[in-house]
C-alpha cells in the first residue's frame, strides 16, 4: 500500500511538473513586462527564482539520510530600463534561502524563521558616452574575477565556483560581492578580434575590510578581455552568458587585478588572475585561476598570506528543436587556503575556507535561461566547524532537481 502511494504522489507530482512545463514553453511575445516613457526610455520589470529540491546523501551533520529539501535557493525582483537613449539605470532586491533547513548539504544559510530577508542586491547607473566609453555609478559588483561577474541565471552549472565566493570576500568583505563605486569600461568590437576593458575604484565599508575605520583605503580594480572570433556581447554590458548556446565560436581570454593599500587590518590586499572561455558550436569550456594576497597585521607586524581559488567547467550542448537545448555539464572547483593552514582548513586572517567541489549534471533549457530545469550530483569536501566549534574537514553530497524562471 505505501509502494503504491509512493507511485501515486510521484505520477501526479511529474504530471504537475509536465503541465507547468507545457504553459510556460509556450510562445510568448514578451516576458519581461514593460512600460514604455517619452522618447526612447522605458522601464522594465524582472522576476527570477530557482526552486532546489536538495536530496541530502551525506553530511558530516546527520547520519539520517536520505534528506529532502525544498526551498528557494535564489530568487530576485527588481526594474531596470533607459532613461534616454544614453542613460540605463538598474535595480534588483534577493530573498535567497526560502525554507532551507540547516543539515541540507547545499550552500547557502538555513532560513528557519519566517523570512524577513529582502534586501538590495545591486543599484546603479550607467551612462554611455560611447561603446568605448561607459561610465557606471552605484552598488554593484566590481569587475574582477569573471565567475563573480556571471550571473547565477546564465551558469552552465547549476552552482557557482568557488572564484564567486571567497574573492568577494576578499575584495569586499561581503558574500554577494557588491560595493559602492565607480567604473568606467568599454568594448571595442572588430572583425576577428574585440577588446573589452573596465577600470574602477570602490569604496569598501565591511568591518572586516576596514577594521575600525581609521584609515579610508579605496579598492581599486582593473579587467581586461580579449575575444577571438565572435565577441560574448554585441555591444558593452555588466552581465555575461557562460553558454553559446550553440551559436557563438569564439574564444575569450581574459586577466584582473585588484589592490587595496591599507586599513587598520592589513596593508596591500590583492586578488590577481586569469581565465578563459571557449564557445564553440555545441561546446562550452570556461576555467579560472585566482591568487588572493595579503599582508595582515599581527601583533603590530606584518604577516603574508596566499591563497587561491579555482574553477575549470564545460558543457555539450544538444539541439532538441523549436529553440530547446539539453545541456551536459561538468564543473571542479576548490578553495584552497595558505598551506600553513592545511590542517584545518582555514585561513584566520582571510576567512578564506578549504572547498573543493565536483559537480556532474544536465540542463533542459525549454525556453533557453528564462525556463530551465536541472538535475546534478555534487560531493564537496570543505572546511566546517563541528559542535565543539573544533575547525573540521567532511564530506557533503547531494542530488538535486532543480528549475529556473526568468521574467
Amino acid at each position: 500500500m505505501r509502494s503504491l502511494t509512493k507511485i501515486v504522489l510521484m505520477s501526479f507530482a511529474l504530471y504537475l511538473i509536465m503541465s507547468f512545463v507545457n504553459v510556460l514553453s509556450q510562445p510568448i511575445p514578451n516576458w519581461r513586462a514593460r512600460l514604455q516613457l517619452s522618447d526612447s526610455g522605458f522601464v522594465e520589470f524582472l522576476q527570477y527564482f530557482q526552486i532546489w529540491n536538495t536530496i541530502t546523501l551525506k553530511t558530516p551533520f546527520s547520519s539520517s539520510t536520505p534528506r529532502f529539501d525544498t526551498y528557494i535557493r535564489r530568487a530576485r525582483f527588481g526594474l531596470g530600463g533607459q532613461i534616454s537613449s544614453k542613460a540605463s539605470f538598474y535595480a534588483s532586491f534577493y530573498y535567497d534561502g526560502i525554507g532551507k533547513d540547516s543539515l541540507t548539504a547545499s550552500l547557502g544559510n538555513p532560513n528557519p524563521e519566517d523570512n524577513g530577508k529582502f534586501s538590495v542586491r545591486d543599484v546603479f547607473f550607467t551612462y554611455k558616452f560611447s561603446e568605448l566609453l561607459n561610465l557606471t555609478i552605484g552598488y554593484f559588483r566590481p569587475r574582477a574575477g569573471k565567475e563573480s561577474i556571471y550571473t547565477s541565471a546564465f551558469n552552465i552549472s547549476q552552482e557557482k565556483g568557488q572564484p564567486s565566493f571567497h574573492p568577494r570576500i576578499h575584495m569586499v568583505g561581503r558574500g554577494i560581492g557588491r560595493e559602492t563605486g565607480i567604473n568606467l569600461g568599454g568594448l571595442a568590437l572588430g572583425n576577428k578580434f574585440s577588446l573589452l576593458y573596465d577600470l574602477g575604484i570602490f569604496d569598501p565599508n565591511h568591518p572586516s575590510i576596514v577594521g575600525d575605520n581609521s584609515i579610508w583605503s579605496p579598492l581599486f580594480t582593473a579587467r581586461i578581455l580579449c575575444m577571438i572570433g565572435d565577441p560574448e556581447m554585441n555591444s558593452y554590458q555588466l552581465v555575461y552568458n557562460q553558454s553559446g548556446m550553440m551559436n557563438r565560436k569564439g574564444l575569450s581570454i581574459g586577466a584582473n587585478v585588484t589592490f587595496q593599500k591599507r586599513t587598520s587590518l592589513f596593508r596591500n590586499n590583492m586578488v590577481y588572475g586569469g581565465d578563459f572561455q571557449l564557445n564553440y558550436g555545441p561546446l562550452d569550456l570556461l576555467g579560472e585561476y585566482l591568487w588572493l594576497y595579503r599582508e595582515s597585521v599581527v601583533n603590530n607586524t606584518y604577516f603574508i598570506t596566499r591563497d587561491n581559488s579555482y574553477v575549470i567547467k564545460g558543457a555539450w550542448n544538444f539541439d532538441l528543436g523549436n529553440g530547446q537545448l539539453l545541456q551536459f555539464s561538468i564543473m571542479h572547483s576548490a578553495t584552497t587556503p595558505d598551506k600553513m593552514y592545511n590542517n584545518t582548513g582555514f585561513n584566520p586572517h582571510t576567512k578564506a575556507s578549504l572547498h573543493k567541489d565536483f559537480a556532474i549534471g544536465v540542463n533542459w533549457l525549454i525556453v533557453g535561461n528564462r525556463l530551465k530545469l536541472g538535475l546534478h550530483f555534487v560531493e564537496s569536501k570543505r572546511h566546517f566547524k563541528n559542535n565543539s566549534g573544533v575547525d573540521s574537514q567532511g564530506i557533503f553530497r547531494y542530488i538535486n532537481p532543480s528549475i529556473q524562471w526568468m521574467m
